[in-house]
């Protein structure tokens, strides 16, 4: 059987035909490029937040130099009592009872004592007084000591006194004053706290607190003689402690 024999020149034509269709053939498109990956999440920390770094310190904020130690108490004896000088001291039996043997100890001291003292009297009474005027006048004291108080101290309310209290001290007229409070032979009702913070300007001298366990005598109220004697030495050292000596007055006393 004879087969057909293609020319050459076919074959080639052919084969160009091919090559063509093949180059004009669209390239294949490229794959679209993956997702980009996600950021990656924060962590979550459980870690708590580390405390702030304190700043560095600065002139302002160095600590503090130490302050320096309070210099100790003058030592010795405080000044003695001005010489030449009065005090005029008035109130009820216990200014009686003090205000005896405290004059023996203020004429040792150089000073003049003169007491004025109303046993049944109260602090309305001393405030009213028409005596008090001419006794100031008088004697125109350096220093007036009032002793009141004892024959009130059971009083219900004590607070009726706060009014009389500070209308006597402002008839002494800014002369240096001390309320020396009676010493209690058993509980008040509060007056004597009344008196603390009406007084002023007087100073006011807890006998109480100075003296404790006072001896008596038969009335269980009034001090012993020989008690009214320490009583006495215990007020002028209260004063002589307590004075201001370059005061502007010879009895200027410190403040509270």
């Amino acid at each position: 059987m004879e087969l057909d024999v293609l020319p050459l020149r076919s074959i080639l034509f052919v084969a160009w035909l091919a090559g063509c269709s093949s180059a004009a053939a669209p390239a294949p498109a490229p794959s679209a490029p993956a997702s980009p990956p996600s950021a990656p999440p924060e962590s979550a920390s459980v870690a708590t937040e580390s405390p702030p770094v304190p700043p560095a310190p600065t002139a302002s904020m160095s600590p503090a130099e130490p302050a320096p130690e309070p210099s100790a108490p003058a030592s010795g004896p405080p000044p003695p009592l001005p010489t030449g000088t009065t005090v005029l001291h008035i109130g009820d039996s216990m200014a009686g009872a003090l205000g005896i043997a405290l004059n023996e100890e203020l004429k040792k001291a150089g000073v003049q004592g003169v007491l004025r003292f109303k046993t049944a009297s109260f602090i309305p009474t001393w405030a009213w007084s028409q005596d008090l005027p001419i006794l100031l006048a008088r004697h125109n004291p350096d220093l007036v000591l009032i002793t009141l108080g004892a024959n009130e101290v059971a009083i219900k309310d004590p607070e009726i006194r706060a009014k009389t209290v500070q209308k006597l001290v402002k008839r002494f007229e800014g002369r240096p004053c001390v309320w020396i409070a009676p010493p209690l032979w058993a509980g008040d009702t509060g007056l004597l706290p009344v008196i603390k913070r009406n007084a002023a300007p007087c100073r006011y001298m807890d006998t109480n607190a100075l003296i404790q366990g006072m001896p008596r005598v038969s009335d269980k109220i009034h001090p012993t003689p020989a008690a009214r004697k320490d009583w006495a030495k215990v007020v002028v050292e209260w004063l002589a402690r307590e004075r201001k000596p370059d005061g502007d007055k010879p009895f200027a006393l410190r403040p509270e």
